[in-house]
């Protein structure tokens, strides 16, 4: 079945669970495009990623002589349509302008991906994020009548919903990560897609992170505890609570390291807090890795932590992959309870959890983990449990595929 990912900008380091998916439905046989919004502007590419560049569509840029001739085309052959799609989102309904100027420069750069989609028969649509890649499945629908899928993670709902209820609409189903998303959705585009609302997790590749039923826990570990956090060096990952909290554990005299992976704005301001807060040679900052090398620090580490946080202009997390790596690979985590994350980081029972944007109880949580060796012993074996229950890429994007071939037999109503 010939199916087009649409995503923001492919490859994108941070985005590893899109790029799981990719690869797993390569590997069931799924013939695959790739429409990006956007050039791709980072320097690291994960390894795996290279094969998909010459599946991916990209649009050059705005201003293409080529691009206007196939927006002529376009309305020429379905004046109407088109301007019905257009005055859709001119009319757009809203709290913020910006939504509306970003969904026109969509509907800008979309003929190059209608064309593309005609051409390789495309029969289904999912995109990844509930923004302006969902937008542009719901653009090449309105041309084409190729149903649409997408998934819903975190920012992409919880900033802004001016776009939801154009998405939702007109979508064979919504997928998204989490019970709390879930409802969140439904609360702001309305009850009567509950039925329409299919919650898939997020997956990852168990044949990566194996289980290590050797790992030591925190109690019998020799020399400075060994503390791994992972994320983008911005507000919502809370990078300066957590080295708040390292901060009072210094002081009460704990001994650990912390490796910070990542990289972000942030990067400088972090700095300067390690170094006023007399952790600098405890807390490092090691920018960016590929995907590949993660579990080789998941190994060395006795715990895994990120304290996640809201922020005004990103929201907050969802559920961060990066917790289900650690999970599956056998190392204790902590996380906080914002949005999806109790549903994986049950706490007491898989992981634990602080208050988020709380340093004192993040704190804490530490403690319960350095003084508790058989209690997180039993979590450690419940977390992979759950990891292979639920957040099994093979598992997710077997649901996926059924929702493509099921849109492909039971498609919505022509647009």
């Amino acid at each position: 079945m010939k199916t087009a990912y649409i995503v923001s900008m492919f490859p994108c380091w941070s985005e590893t669970f899109i790029l799981n998916e990719l690869v797993n439905h390569t590997q069931s046989g799924v013939d695959l495009d790739i429409y990006s919004l956007k050039p791709c502007s980072e320097q690291m590419v994960h390894d795996e990623a290279v094969p998909f560049l010459e599946k991916t569509t990209y649009q050059s840029g705005y201003f293409d002589l080529g691009l206007l001739c196939s927006h002529l085309r376009l309305f020429f052959a379905s004046p109407l349509l088109y301007l019905a799609v257009l005055c859709r989102l001119l009319f757009l309904k809203g709290e913020q302008a910006k939504v509306k100027i970003k969904a026109l420069a969509v509907f800008w750069l979309s003929p190059t991906f209608i064309t593309t989609a005609h051409k390789n028969r495309v029969e289904h649509l999912h995109a990844h994020f509930a923004t302006y890649p969902a937008l542009l499945a719901w653009i090449i629908w309105k041309f084409l009548g190729i149903p649409y899928t997408f998934t819903a993670h975190a920012h992409d709902i919880y900033v802004n919903q001016d776009l939801l209820p154009l998405l939702c609409r007109d979508a064979y189903r919504i997928v998204t990560i989490s019970r709390f998303n879930e409802q969140f959705i439904l609360s702001k585009a309305g009850p009567q897609y509950a039925g329409r609302i299919e919650v898939i997790r997020c997956g990852i590749d168990l044949e990566r992170f194996q289980y290590d039923r050797e790992k030591d826990a925190a109690s019998e570990a020799q020399g400075a505890l060994n503390i791994l956090s992972i994320g983008r060096l911005t507000e919502i990952k809370g990078f300066g609570y957590l080295i708040e909290a390292l901060r009072m554990l210094h002081e009460e005299g704990f001994c650990f390291r912390c490796q910070i992976i990542g990289d972000g704005h942030l990067r400088e301001e972090l700095l300067r807090q390690v170094e006023q807060s007399g952790l600098a040679g405890r807390v490092s900052f090691l920018g960016s890795k590929k995907s590949e090398e993660i579990p080789g620090y998941l190994r060395d580490a006795d715990l895994f932590v990120l304290a996640c946080a809201t922020d005004r202009v990103e929201g907050h997390d969802g559920i961060p992959v990066v917790f289900m790596e650690a999970m599956a690979y056998g190392t204790p985590v902590i996380g906080t309870r914002i949005s999806g994350i109790p549903e994986l980081i049950r706490s007491h029972q898989t992981g634990l959890c602080a208050e988020p944007e709380d340093p004192l109880d993040l704190k804490r949580q530490i403690e319960y983990f350095i003084r508790h060796h058989q209690e997180v012993a039993a979590m450690r074996a419940r977390a992979r449990e759950l990891i292979e229950q639920e957040f099994d890429v093979a598992l997710t994007c077997r649901l996926l595929r059924v929702l493509f071939a099921h849109s492909r037999l039971h498609p919505a109503p022509l647009p």
